[in-house]
Order: structure tokens, then sequence, then C-alpha cells
């Protein structure tokens, strides 16, 4: 080091010194929005985006504060049932599946109905991801002649079987 002198830090009287970036803004009107807009199916980027906050901002807020975290999963609860839903009335409506060509026939639109499709199997993955035990693939394994509350035991018997020696 040369003496180089490292310049004061100069507060006015009676005030903190802060971590530097945003400052918090996480009011009762914020919390409210943010779970309003999940719970009804946006994405907690989309809801970052629209209310002007960064996602890392929600993401600090969802790690050091335990009531916004359970107010965050039961919107996210509450969004798996507007995505399944939703699926009805994406595959009911039927009102871009036929379109008139220039000559005048009806033609079936494959890209509506791909689309809708695709939709239908977004909202199908996103409710069985968000609410697996309500909307996920269920597998049942039964047992014949027992208790299913019970541990499946095994039982492996080893012997071993005396070298036959070789015949000459």
């Amino acid at each position: 080091m040369t003496g180089e002198k490292k310049p004061t830090e100069k507060r006015k009287p009676g005030t903190v010194k802060r971590k530097a970036g945003a400052p918090s803004i996480k009011t009762p009107a914020l919390r409210s929005a943010i779970f309003e807009g999940i719970a009804l199916g946006k994405s907690a980027r989309s809801m970052c985006i629209e209310l002007g906050i960064s996602q890392r901002a929600l993401w600090n807020w969802l790690d050091s504060d335990q009531e916004f975290m359970q107010q965050y999963i039961k919107a996210k609860e509450l969004s798996a049932d507007v995505h399944f839903e939703a699926i009805i009335d994406i595959a009911d409506d039927a009102a871009n599946d036929v379109i008139v060509a220039e000559d005048g026939r009806e033609v079936t639109n494959h890209e509506a109905i791909a689309r809708s499709r695709l939709r239908v199997d977004a909202r199908k993955w996103v409710a069985a991801r968000l609410s697996p035990k309500k909307y996920g693939d269920r597998t049942t394994t039964a047992l014949e002649g027992g208790d299913p509350d019970k541990p499946i035991l095994s039982k492996i018997e080893i012997s071993f079987i005396p070298a036959q020696k070789p015949q000459s």
C-alpha cells in the first residue's frame, strides 16, 4: 500500500447505514397482489414484471419470511385448481377449429387444434406438479391377503451346496 486514504463516509446525523440496492417494498397491498395473481394462475415471473419488482426480491422474501412462504404455497395450490378448470374451457372451445378458405370451403384448422392440445397438456402437467395428490397420475400397488399399511418383508435364504468331485 502506498499510503492511500480511504474516502470517509459522510452521513447525516441520526441516519443508519443500509445495504445497497432497491428498498424493500413488501407492503400488504403488494403481497396481496402477488398472491392474487399467482392464485389466478399467473406465474411468479409475470407477477414480478407486472408489479415492477425483481424476481430476486421475491425469492429473498420467500426465503426470509415463513408466513410469506406459506401464503405463496397456498396461492400455488389454488393456481393448480385454476389450471385444471381451464382445461375444460379450452377443450370445449371450438371457435377456431374450422376456418373458411378463400374459395369459400370450410377447412379444419389443424394449427388451432394442435395449439389447444398443447394448452391442455401444459395445464395438465402444471396442475399435476403443483398438486400431485389431486391431479397427478396415480400408481397403486395392491397386495393380496396383506395389510397395505405394513411394510413388505422379504426373506432370502442362502444355502451352500458342496462342490461335486470331478468324475474321472
